[in-house]
């Protein structure tokens, strides 16, 4: 079990990336707490895990990163239930509907701000403080994004924050290594999730998104050149994989600071 013993923080862990993360580390062996708003999926992801026969568990934990004190209620929670902490995993983000920034409202920018880059912060900030503490061999790995090393066309806001995301992890893959301390992260492209439901709440809809991006729209490009054939997606377990396997300790020791395409190729066209 490559996760036996360990303790682990999933945020955005009811759906997605996140969740796909949460049950393979609990699967092999984690005490995983599992973070998100809506605790009902988060109680069934717990359920499926022991069905499933997970040799770990699964913590479910209503959480909204957007509110500091919950995020510090999601460290405390873990410390108080499994006594320490070895990886953490910034996954929850949301997205925008490819908003230009001149048509991006106060609200929007705060949505987008605080979940996708002060959280992943203060994530961060406390995960390092507990693993300085602790003085054992720990990691993060965040979820960033193709936007965090491209343009795009619009989505000011999206594209501003995952910058900030591969930039903290740049910063502190070279600061902490010597501490035994390490911090990936992914570059997720065209993957099948639910990224897209809160600008579909905001009525900005998945089509507006592709108009308003026009040939950067990651849908428009990864197709099979057959007519009608729909767009290839990756799936959340793609990422998972990739996710589980630079947390591991001993398979991905000497790798730190590595950004980790997941997109079929999209960023080298």
């Amino acid at each position: 079990m490559r996760f036996e013993g360990k303790a682990v923080i999933v945020t955005g862990a009811s759906s997605g990336i996140g969740r796909a993360c949460a049950k393979i580390f609990a699967m092999e062996g984690a005490k995983v707490v599992a973070a998100a708003r809506r605790l009902d999926r988060l109680e069934a992801l717990k359920a499926e895990v022991e069905a499933e026969g997970g040799a770990g568990c699964i913590l479910p934990l209503q959480t909204d990163v957007r509110v500091p004190k919950q995020i510090d209620r999601m460290f405390d929670t873990c410390l108080e239930e499994f006594g320490h902490l070895d990886i953490l995993v910034n996954n929850a983000g949301v997205l925008d509907g490819q908003l230009p920034i001149h048509e991006t409202s106060q609200e929007i920018y705060d949505y987008e701000y605080e979940t996708n880059q002060r959280a992943v912060y203060l994530g961060c900030q406390r995960a390092i403080k507990i693993f300085l503490e602790q003085g054992t061999p720990a990691n993060i790995v965040n979820v960033a994004s193709a936007a965090s090393i491209r343009g795009l066309k619009g989505g000011a806001t999206y594209v501003m924050t995952k910058h900030a995301v591969l930039g903290l992890t740049r910063n502190l893959s070279v600061s902490f290594y010597e501490k035994g301390i390490r911090c990936n992260c992914i570059l997720p492209c065209n993957i099948k999730t639910e990224i897209n439901r809160a600008a579909r709440e905001k009525n900005i809809g998945i089509l507006e998104w592709q108009l308003r991006a026009g040939n950067a729209a990651p849908l428009h490009t990864i197709t099979p050149p057959v007519e009608g054939a729909k767009p290839i997606l990756g799936q959340p377990e793609d990422c998972a994989n990739i996710i589980t396997f630079l947390a591991d300790d001993k398979a991905a020791r000497y790798i730190s600071g590595a950004e980790v395409k997941v997109d079929a190729g999209f960023l080298n066209m």
